[in-house]
């Protein structure tokens, strides 16, 4: 059989046919990624069944939220996507990103020639263009923004942006296993505790991302090329948690979950953090050591909960109910933290092996509430989430739900001071009371709440045992 090995060298052509080629290389590979990407769909789709389509799910912040507090939605360091590409404050970092472009596409041994390593780059990357390629109708209907970049245009743009998120994911994960101190002093980035923060704070934007099939196409090319001594977790939702949440050591199960379909790396932390317990499980990995730097969703949740354990014991979450705002004061608890402790409702921290922030209780006069850590990013984090919510029609408003609740506990420093006695707020030694309060300072302003509002009946509850307490 002719295979392509066996093919003469190529005799030169006049530029007609040479261009005549040209146009029939473009038409076989423009051939060739409608099949890709039909396959692609397929498997890929919702749950992993049925076909994929392009959906709204990458949005502008709305100028109402903007407004609040405008840099909690700008990326600082790192431009991803379409949306921010244009900000000149943010080209710096393009050199960095195909530098880990072409880390990512050389993944092999450290003995390996310069020829080798070159050829293998080049080949892995025309892999990469064809596992993405035909893709551009279904990656613009993710965005509710008109993209203007031309077809290739925008395939670069998600093809450089893709390549440089898990490059960057893989070293982290293999700087916190594998990666000796002097590999990691010739690394600008993940050397900079200060760059690594920046990084996790621009990758959780609403505005600075790209859609999570690209992450997976380019994963899943280069995956089998990587160094074998140096092995990474199978999925890219495992590695990102790594990223973000690097300092678990909660042991997950080894197999994707049905049903998670994430959109992109927002949504990813949205679904794995705030849906109701035992609707998801992902392997993050064991991790060993004390090296492991703080990442944003760390410095939230201190500990997750096995999707095995949650299924021997998966507390009911308070029920979805329509409440009407005009009839109560607020979202959320009528009374501050002190205001319940002195009403006769005690205020307790939740199990250490409860680290899921929906797990709130309330029981024979005592409110349950999962440890938080609150520290510099938690307020950019939230708001973002926040923010999605607002945009997603699709979205429970957890998040939303969870930020009411909390803010609602907290109306001044007595409040903080009390929440960290009792270890639902852990110490951060890093921010005092006013940091605290800083936090939570406007991050509901202009926010809009639905029906599906997470703790009414709690608040309920609460409130009919502090009223039968202070009627005693």
């Amino acid at each position: 059989m002719f295979s392509l090995s066996q093919q003469k060298p190529e005799e030169s052509l006049d530029d007609d046919t040479q261009t005549q080629k040209d146009e029939w290389k473009k038409t076989l590979i423009g051939k060739l990624g409608n099949v890709h990407q039909r396959e692609y769909l397929s498997h890929y789709g919702r749950g992993r069944k049925g076909k994929i389509r392009g959906e709204y799910c990458i949005y502008r912040v709305p100028d109402k939220l903007r407004q609040v507090k405008e840099d909690a939605y700008r990326p600082g360091v790192v431009s991803i996507g379409p949306l921010h590409q244009d900000n000149q404050n943010l080209a710096p970092m393009v050199q960095y990103k195909w530098s880990y472009l072409l880390s990512f596409l050389d993944q092999q041994a450290i003995d390996a020639s310069e020829e080798h390593s070159r050829n293998c780059a080049t080949t892995r990357l025309e892999e990469c263009i064809n596992a993405i390629h035909g893709l551009d109708e279904v990656i613009r209907q993710c965005y509710t923004e008109k993209i203007t970049y031309t077809e290739y245009e925008l395939a670069e743009i998600m093809l450089l942006d893709g390549c440089f998120i898990l490059e960057l994911f893989l070293r982290f994960d293999r700087n916190l296993n594998y990666m000796k101190q002097q590999d990691l002093n010739y690394d600008q980035v993940l050397r900079s505790a200060w760059m690594t923060e920046a990084l996790q704070h621009d990758l959780a934007l609403l505005e600075n991302q790209i859609p999570f099939f690209i992450l997976e196409l380019l994963y899943d090319t280069i995956k089998p090329h990587i160094f074998p001594t140096c092995k990474a977790p199978d999925l890219v939702a495992a590695l990102a948690l790594n990223f973000f949440q690097p300092l678990s050591q909660k042991k997950f199960i080894n197999e994707e979950p049905e049903g998670t379909g994430f959109k992109h790396l927002l949504d990813l932390l949205h679904k794995f953090y705030f849906h109701p317990p035992g609707h998801l499980s992902i392997p993050v990995g064991s991790i060993s050591g004390n090296e492991r730097r703080p990442g944003i969703l760390q410095k939230i949740v201190p500990c997750l909960v096995s999707k095995t354990k949650r299924e021997r014991q998966t507390p009911r979450l308070p029920s979805h109910r329509q409440r009407n705002p005009a009839s109560d004061e607020k979202w959320g608890f009528k009374y501050c933290a002190s205001d319940l402790l002195e009403s006769g409702i005690e205020l307790q921290v939740g199990s250490s092996t409860q680290g899921y922030l929906l797990e709130i209780s309330f029981k024979a006069g005592v409110v349950i509430i999962p440890q938080v850590r609150i520290y510099e990013t938690t307020s950019s984090l939230l708001r973002n989430l926040i923010a999605y919510e607002q945009c997603s029609l699709s979205s429970m408003h957890s998040v939303t739900s969870y930020a009411f609740l909390l803010k609602s506990l907290i109306g001044s420093s007595r409040d903080i001071k009390l929440l960290r006695t009792r270890n639902i707020i852990e110490q951060n030694i890093r921010m005092g009371d006013k940091e605290y309060l800083a936090q939570f300072e406007s991050i509901l302003d202009q926010v809009a709440m639905k029906d599906d509002y997470c703790f009414g009946d709690l608040f309920d509850q609460v409130n009919a045992y502090r009223m039968s307490w202070y009627n005693i």
